[in-house]
Parts: structure tokens; sequence; C-alpha cells
């Protein structure tokens, strides 16, 4: 009954199952339990000429001017310079001083006080967790910036003996607020911002299950073998299956799930185009490696997929540079990121771009392995 325990090939399993184990436990578990936000990119606009608005700029900048701090200005001149460079993905938000920040903070002094407004633009669209995290943190600071305010305030009129109206004494208790605007919103029923992550992972499944399939089809009619035209055949079926993919996908979540799409054609194209060069890069493994290099692709899905949610500021060296710089599926996800969130204003070829590159060396791969096995068929009859 015990005799297993002396089967070297019991050991060599064990060996296997504590590897494979702590790789995918590490690959799911390292970027949630390492991630930290740090260095997020917001720009800061002072529009106030006043000696106010310089004042809230330095106290605003000194609140973050550790290197680890969870935000990085960008100081920028205007709220269309930083709205721009939101469109095109530079910064997750945008604080503005308005030009009447002064002017707003003085009336304190008099008998119609007004509360001093500072205006936080989110990029909801560029990563649903950044945009949480920044309003959460730039709350935190504002509302201690304003306490900060207040009490000064208190303390002068305290050592002038000044009398504070009821109207006074009712905006020093919070004499500074901030006025949220959100752009590029990921909208209602979208996952809480993270429908373009799940559409990723659904489009690199389908491309495994297909890939897979057309792999073993295309081998039985080759007889365990492949060649040029087979592999071409492979190919048209993979982007015949990628628009079925991208087809099923739309009436689902469209149709079904009421995800607002803001333009059909440009999802469909993405959904279709991530889903044939994932299913090109999943082809060229099994048309090399075989079966034997189907963990090559699992790896690449596992460690990919749970860096999708995050933005990169968030991730420790590791995963940032060596995984997600490079994992294909990133490029997919910004991609149909853009479509849903930034619309008309997103530059779809930037992200695309990278991901036909990857696809075009992997449709060379695809075709490659067709030629060689062809010709060394012939060279066998």
């Amino acid at each position: 009954m015990l005799r297993i325990f002396i089967q070297k090939s019991f050991w060599l399993y064990l060996v296997i199952v504590v590897l494979v184990l702590s790789i995918f436990s590490f690959a799911q578990f390292g970027p949630s339990s390492t991630s930290k936000i740090k260095g997020l990119k917001v720009a800061l606009v002072n529009e106030d000429q006043g000696p106010n608005g310089k004042v809230i700029k330095e106290k605003l900048q000194d609140a973050f001017d550790k290197s680890d701090a969870p935000i990085k200005w960008v100081s920028r001149s205007s709220l269309h310079s930083a709205k721009k460079g939101m469109e095109n993905k530079d910064y997750y938000a945008a604080v503005i001083i308005p030009k009447n920040f002064t002017e707003q903070l003085l009336t304190l002094q008099t008998a119609k006080p007004e509360t001093a407004k500072l205006e936080l633009w989110v990029n909801q669209g560029m990563n649903a967790q950044a945009a949480t995290a920044i309003q959460t943190i730039f709350a935190k600071v504002s509302n201690r910036i304003s306490a900060a305010f207040s009490d000064q305030t208190l303390q002068a009129a305290e050592a002038h003996h000044l009398k504070l109206s009821p109207a006074q004494a009712n905006v020093l208790a919070q004499p500074m607020t901030t006025e949220t605007h959100l752009i590029n919103k990921v909208g209602t029923h979208s996952a809480g911002g993270n429908a373009p992550v799940l559409l990723t992972m659904l489009v690199w499944l389908g491309g495994l299950t297909s890939s897979l399939l057309m792999w073993r089809t295309f081998k039985k009619m080759g007889n365990d073998s492949l060649s040029l035209r087979l592999t071409i055949s492979q190919t048209l079926a993979g982007l015949v299956l990628a628009f079925a993919q991208a087809l099923t996908l739309l009436t689902v979540v469209s149709g079904m799930m009421n995800l607002h799409v803001p333009d059909t054609s440009n999802l469909i194209w993405a959904l279709t185009f991530s889903a044939f060069v994932y299913y090109l890069i999943q082809t060229a493994v099994l048309n090399w490696l075989g079966f034997k290099g189907w963990p090559i692709v699992i790896l690449i899905w596992f460690f990919g997929s749970p860096l999708l949610p995050y933005p990169p500021e968030m991730l420790n060296h590791f995963f940032r540079y060596w995984i997600h710089s490079w994992v294909p599926v990133r490029f997919g996800m910004e991609t149909i990121k853009d479509v849903l969130y930034f619309g008309a204003k997103a530059d779809l070829w930037t992200m695309a771009s990278i991901l036909g590159y990857i696809g075009i060396g992997a449709l060379i791969l695809v075709l490659g392995a067709g030629w060689w096995q062809g010709r060394k068929k012939l060279k066998s009859v």
C-alpha cells in the first residue's frame, strides 16, 4: 500500500505540483499583495494670479513631495492643456486653482463670505482604481488644507478681537471645497470601469479555445503534420472565428448587459483584431511546440490577466517592467479601453500598432511552421 512512496515518479510529480502551484499563486496573488499607489501623474494648473493661488499650489506640492507619494504633480499652464493631456492618457486627473480663488478667500472678511473652490477633473476611463484612489486621496488633502485655513483665520480674528457673523462662522467651518468633474466616464453597466479588462480576458480565452481546436483539426487533416497550405487555411479560419467572437461578445455585453458602446463598428474591429492576434500567438506556440508548448500560453494568461485592472504605477518593479510592459493582453485591453471610454478622441493606433506588430510576428511563425513541416515531409518521401 505504501509502495507508491518509494517510486521516483511520485516524488517527481510532487515537485511538479508544488512548483506549478507556487508559480500560479505568485502570478495571481503577487500583484494585489505588492501593489502600492505611487506616482500617479496629475496635472496641476494655477489660474489664480493672487497670493492665495500661489500658497495653495505650494501646499498641494508639499503634500506630495516625497519620492513614494501617491500623486506626482505635473504643472500645466491651463485647463485646456490639462484636458488635452488627459485625452492622450498622460494624466489620471487634473487639479485646477481657479482664477477667482484668492477673491473667494478674501470674502471671508466681508459680510457675504463665499467658499473657495478647487476643481478636480478625474480621467475616469483611464483606470477605474486610479480614479477612485485619487478622489479619496485628494479629498483628505484638501480637507486638511481647508482646516488649516480655517484655523489661521479664526486665530487672526481672535487676536484682533473681531466678531464673526453667523454667515462667516458657517463658511469658516470649511472655507475651501473641491468640485469634482469626471471626463471619459465609464458609465453604468461597465463592471465598475473594468469592462475592457473582462472583454480582454474573454477574447484571450476565445483565442485559447479556438487555436487548440483548429490546431487539432488541421493536424488531423495533414496526417499529424502541417503544410504551408494548411497553415494558411488555419489562419483564415482563425480570422473568421475571431470575428464570430467579437459579434458574440458585442451581443452579450451590449444587447443583454446594456454596456454603453459609443461606436459599435470600432468595438467590433478592436475585439476582432485582439482575438485574432491572440489566436495567432497561441497557434504559433502549438504549431512549433505542439501540446508541450501549452504551458507557455497558460503562463502568459496567468501572469498577464491579474495585472490588467492595475495602473502601471501601482505595480512593483518586477510586475511592471518584466511582465506588464510587454504582455500581449495589455495592448489589446488598451485598444478596447480607447473605444469604450475615449470614443472618437482615442488614438487607436498607439496600442493597436504594437499589438499588430506582435500579430505579424506570430503570423510569420504560424506560416513558417507549416512551411518547415511540409519541407521535412517532402524530404522524407
